[in-house]
């Protein structure tokens, strides 16, 4: 009898030469994008259900849970608030500016804050808060 052998069928396998491809490119398209995101103060917002997603402004004011008056993302004192906020106002048509306030400042500050920037001549102030899911 003759003996023709087992028919062994190769050991077959994926190629992962693509995978690899795309998982670095990923990788490097994050790595590249984080690098341009805007820092964002920890600031717990409040939720309104009437909340409406505006694109950002370039005026921005925020008062973090410790109280801390942020212009743009930059720590600000008191005293200086009003005088920053006057020379950035100067050559805008647009003077408005965008609060936001962690929701456990008490409102006496926040109105503090808003009586100084309607005094240095903002006729606009928008309050940001978080969009609420209607129950």
């Amino acid at each position: 009898m003759i003996d023709f052998g087992e028919n062994i069928p190769e050991k077959k396998h994926i190629d992962m030469t693509p995978m690899i491809d795309i998982v670095f490119q990923l990788l490097i398209f994050f790595l590249l994008t984080s690098i341009y995101a805007k820092p964002v103060l920890p600031v717990n917002l409040p939720e309104a259900s009437s909340a409406v997603v505006s694109e950002e402004p370039e005026i921005t004011v925020s008062i973090n849970s410790s109280k801390q008056i942020y212009l743009n993302n930059r720590p600000i004192s008191d005293n200086q608030f009003r005088i920053e906020i006057q020379s950035m106002l100067e050559n805008r048509k647009d003077k408005s500016i965008h609060l936001m306030a962690d929701k456990t400042v008490d409102f006496g500050r926040v109105i503090e804050i808003m009586d100084k920037a309607k005094q240095a001549g903002v006729e606009d102030i928008a309050i940001v808060t978080e969009k609420r899911d209607p129950e």
